[in-house]
């Protein structure tokens, strides 16, 4: 299924009708499902039928049915491809640089006085 191609709606119906199929599946009623999950049959319906309903209401309905590890992708951490750690690290070092600041012209000139000798 291309998921960018479908509407919000039809992916929430989809959803809805993924998550009756499992209810079935685990043979569970309606009203089971909706005690369990603490919501309304008319929002449980809405939900199944439709894919209207809230993100707490999904979540109560997969745990109510026995599927909340279905949520399991979403909730993992989401970390770096090693691309992108290399680009964040950013250029090491391989050597000290060669720049030095310049020296002090009047240091250069009094080191100059102290180290000649008076011949």
């Amino acid at each position: 299924m291309r998921l960018r191609a479908q509407t919000d709606q039809v992916l929430a119906a989809t959803v809805g009708a993924r998550i009756q199929t499992l209810r079935l599946r685990n043979n569970i009623s309606l009203e089971t499902v909706a005690l369990n999950a603490a919501i309304s049959r008319q929002t449980l319906h809405l939900l199944l039928s439709q894919g209207k309903g809230t993100l707490i209401n999904l979540i109560a309905v997969l745990r109510a049915i026995g599927e909340l590890e279905r949520l399991s992708s979403l909730v993992e951490e989401v970390l770096p491809s090693p691309i992108q750690v290399l680009r964040m690290e950013g250029k090491k070092r391989q050597r000290a640089s060669g720049r030095r600041s310049a020296p002090d012209k009047a240091a250069v000139a009094q080191s100059r006085k102290s180290n000649s000798s008076d011949w």
